[in-house]
């Protein structure tokens, strides 16, 4: 394995440096071959059948076993999925698993399907995608397949699809939800306050027709005695929580302070007596200048008041692609490196920056992000997974609990707002035993973690072990209360007086019929966002390539704004009137004959001869800096 340490020095960077000692799972005296004999007929089951349960694994399944909910307070890669089946396994409960986004639950999904296969278990996953394959192979007979299954995984914006369609009797998954024993919820702490809300609303309208138990599993929670009592009053079972610890391996951390500081200190201090007798330089600073280790801490400072002086001092800032580059490189390691992103630009740039640089390493780093096609990240992961890829980078998406092998280590390019966002993160890598040890670095990318990362080791420790942030869970949440009213009007359940008040108010029921606002409401009413249950068509060169959601329609696919899932560019929009239908792009290298970007063109080409440069649209942007 790569010394990342070494790499860093090689380079010219200054850090900071610590280490993280390894953690060791408890473990019960119970294998899975004692529990489910069978489970050892599939590949996966195999790797698993004589190792022994964690001991948060045993207590998951003896308190299902009891009728008590569960929430499973658990680190990645510590079994979490393995603690719920054990009893839908064994007790052959019909259950219901949810996961944020089943196109990045791809491994969960195969592991389910063959776990069950061994065991003679039916189960399947529903989609939208999946629920059109499904309808045309079974017709009207999909309502019968799906409530035949023994374990059904879905993600919670087709879940609230199919819940809105039991108003007028349509829906493919009542027959299913009406036998439902167990609910699980993953990945908990990857959703927001307003979809927990309704991930505890639809729980509530699911137990209307059947009584099931919950279990919540997640790896990070700051206050689960708030859920605790949520559950309870869902479906009146005692909640138990169990907590638990993941494998990890010892565990080495980079902070990334910037390059050629040694260099950088001696020129400014060749000119130190410009500083001299100014009141308005701090004692800090000039301590600085005569010592390195504080002109590490206060550097940024120092080079503020150094151009304020107007001296000319060369520019320290780190550049994570020529450390990610060693990364692809490498033939001494059989893993993989997992870079974090704050945003989806910044991700492909990295990455288009990189195969620039090296062409040789085209194929050995690839971006993972919701734009891009579920099937090309499915074959990332699996390339991942294989070792042909080095490098995968992603803002966020896989950061849920995605297995995709082997992973060494982490790069943050900025941290997360969250600490709870930082575990998840971290939580990706180690996951296998055998690793020797993991690795963890920090490129601070914003002042408040560059001021975090220059404060020092002690500093950074204590900011990883602040308590969670609360997942707010608010039974009082106007916009669960939104939806529960609506489908209770729907349904013509009884509705008590501050549902009845509350959609009057609103302006959505009148003389007991929705008005025109409430039909356009419950239309709107959708898991993500507020917005139509269908996406934005998107066009490249007037070919149909992967919908885009409405957020991303505002967000990321205004007229002339880059498509760097696509290497595009926005040209124009679809539309009927008012309505936005569609979104044309064409190929970067097309930007040229554009109309509409005429004018940013010139004021592009104007800057680039303001700084002596020659204006290359397209190279800078395959370069990353457009």
């Amino acid at each position: 394995m790569l010394n990342t340490s070494s790499l860093l020095r090689k380079l010219g960077y200054d850090f900071h440096e610590f280490i993280q000692d390894p953690v060791i799972p408890d473990l019960s005296e119970k294998r899975f071959s004692d529990l489910i004999p069978e489970i050892a007929n599939s590949e996966r089951g195999r790797n698993i059948s004589e190792a022994r349960l964690y001991s948060h694994q045993l207590k998951t399944l003896e308190g299902l076993r009891r009728g008590s909910n569960v929430v499973l307070i658990s680190g990645s890669g510590s079994g979490k999925t393995e603690a719920w089946f054990l009893y839908t396994a064994l007790e052959r409960k019909k259950t219901l698993a949810i996961y944020p986004t089943l196109a990045l639950a791809n491994d969960q999904i195969e592991r389910l399907s063959e776990y069950s296969n061994a065991i003679g278990m039916k189960s399947d996953y529903l989609d939208a995608s999946r629920n059109r394959e499904l309808i045309s192979r079974f017709k009207s007979g999909l309502r019968k397949y799906v409530s035949e299954l023994d374990l059904l995984v879905t993600n919670p914006a087709f879940l609230m699809h199919e819940i809105k369609k039991m108003v007028s009797g349509r829906s493919n998954l009542q027959l299913f939800i009406q036998d439902l024993d167990l609910l699980v919820i993953d990945e908990f702490d990857f959703y927001s306050p307003r979809e927990i809300s309704l991930l505890l609303s639809m729980s509530r309208i699911m137990e209307e027709l059947s009584d099931f138990q919950i279990a919540i599993l997640t790896a990070t929670l700051g206050n689960p005695e708030d859920l605790k009592r949520t559950l309870t009053e869902i479906n009146g079972k005692n909640t138990i929580v169990i907590r638990g610890k993941p494998f990890r391996p010892e565990n080495r951390v980079y902070l990334i302070i910037g390059k050629n500081l040694r260099q950088i200190w001696e020129e400014i201090r060749e000119k130190r007596e410009q500083f001299l007798g100014r009141d308005e330089i701090g004692e800090d600073v000039m301590e600085a200048l005569e010592d390195f280790d504080k002109f590490k801490e206060n550097y940024l400072k120092v080079l503020e008041t150094a151009k304020y002086l107007g001296l000319e001092i060369p520019n320290p800032v780190a550049d994570p692609v020529e450390l990610i580059k060693e990364y692809c490189l490498s033939e001494e390691e059989e893993g993989l490196t997992l870079v974090f992103t704050k945003s989806i630009r910044k991700a492909e740039e990295i990455v288009k920056r990189t195969i620039v640089e090296d062409q040789s390493l085209n194929g050995r780093i690839k971006a993972h992000h919701h734009l891009i096609s579920r099937e090309e990240r499915k074959k990332a992961e699996e390339e991942a997974k294989k070792g042909e890829l080095r490098v995968l980078v992603s803002p966020r998406t896989l950061a849920q609990g995605i297995d995709i092998g082997q992973v060494l280590r982490i790069v943050h390019i900025g941290l997360p707002e969250t600490v709870r966002e930082f575990k998840q993160r971290e939580g990706r890598k180690g996951r296998r035993v055998g690793i020797k040890y993991t690795e963890t670095v920090v490129f601070p990318f914003g002042r408040w973690d560059r001021d975090l990362v220059m404060r020092g080791i002690k500093t950074f420790e204590k900011w990883t072990e602040v308590p969670l942030e609360h997942a707010i869970v608010n039974p009082e949440n106007k916009y669960s209360l939104l939806f529960e009213s609506m489908y209770k009007f729907l349904t013509r359940r009884k509705l008590n007086k501050e549902e009845i008040n509350f959609l009057i108010d609103l302006g959505l029921i009148r003389r007991g019929e929705l008005t025109p606002l409430g039909e356009r409401t419950w239309k709107y009413l959708n898991f993500y966002e507020f917005a139509p249950p269908y996406g934005i068509k998107r066009y490249f060169s007037g070919n149909p390539i992967q919908d885009i959601g409405h957020c991303d329609l505002v967000e990321r696919f205004q007229i002339g704004c880059f498509d760097y899932s696509s290497d595009g560019i926005v040209q124009d929009l679809r539309r009927k009137g008012r309505t936005i239908t569609g979104v044309n792009v064409v190929p970067i290298k097309g930007i040229w004959s554009v109309d509409h970007f005429s004018y940013a063109l010139e004021e592009y080409e104007k800057s680039k001869f303001k700084w002596g440069e020659y204006p290359d649209p397209i190279g800078d942007y395959f370069s990353g800096r457009l």
